[in-house]
């Protein structure tokens, strides 16, 4: 117990002296953070990011699970150069495998909780990206208790119900996308777009 008080403290006391440092360049760009889930969690993302200005929203960091092993080189091949010439990398561990039990996935969140106050201190974005695989919710509690706009896009063939990442980030996110009129209608903060 004095342990999860401690790293609450420890997380608090870190989101207090990121809110501290400057958030925005006098260019405007925007530090961008985008979590790549796996197989198609990683191509809708990458569908909403190609187009992206990538001399506003830079630096990019491109975050996959370290357990991923198809998103880099499928990011490679459809992002454009000028997006990858300056991305940074950063691998995670997984908050919860596909199939893992909901007891199990406390201590491996957990993991993947105090993983990411590394790469959220680090690139200190003002933006985070994230569409759907559980790897993204560490990643989005910290980067909001740290300052950072929080966007989720719930998954494309999400019809008429959310995802366990969906109804997590619904309470997260600043802006919660959806892609069905019907989920727009039944959760009032979604956004159809």
């Amino acid at each position: 117990m004095l342990y999860a008080a401690t790293a609450a403290g420890a997380l608090v006391l870190l989101a207090l002296l990121v809110r501290c440092r400057g958030r925005r360049d006098a260019k405007q760009r925007i530090k961008t953070l985008v979590v790549l889930g796996s197989g198609g969690h990683t191509a809708e993302m990458l569908r909403l990011i190609t187009d992206f200005d990538f001399d506003r929203y830079t630096p990019l960091t491109l975050v996959t699970a370290a357990t991923d092993t198809t998103s880099r080189a499928k990011a490679e091949r459809e992002l454009p150069r000028e997006a990858l010439a300056t991305a940074r990398w950063v691998q995670i561990p997984r908050a919860r495998e596909v199939g893992q039990s909901f007891v199990t996935s406390v201590p491996s969140t957990l993991r993947a909780l105090f993983a990411c106050v590394h790469l959220i201190w680090t690139a200190s974005p003002d933006l985070v990206l994230v569409n759907g695989p559980g790897t993204c919710v560490p990643v989005a509690v910290l980067a909001r208790l740290f300052g950072s706009r929080v966007i989720f896009a719930e998954s494309w063939c999400r019809v008429s119900t959310l995802s366990l990442t969906g109804r997590i980030m619904y309470w997260v996110a600043h802006r919660f996308v959806v892609h069905w009129p019907e989920l727009a209608r039944r959760y009032p903060r979604a956004e159809y777009l």
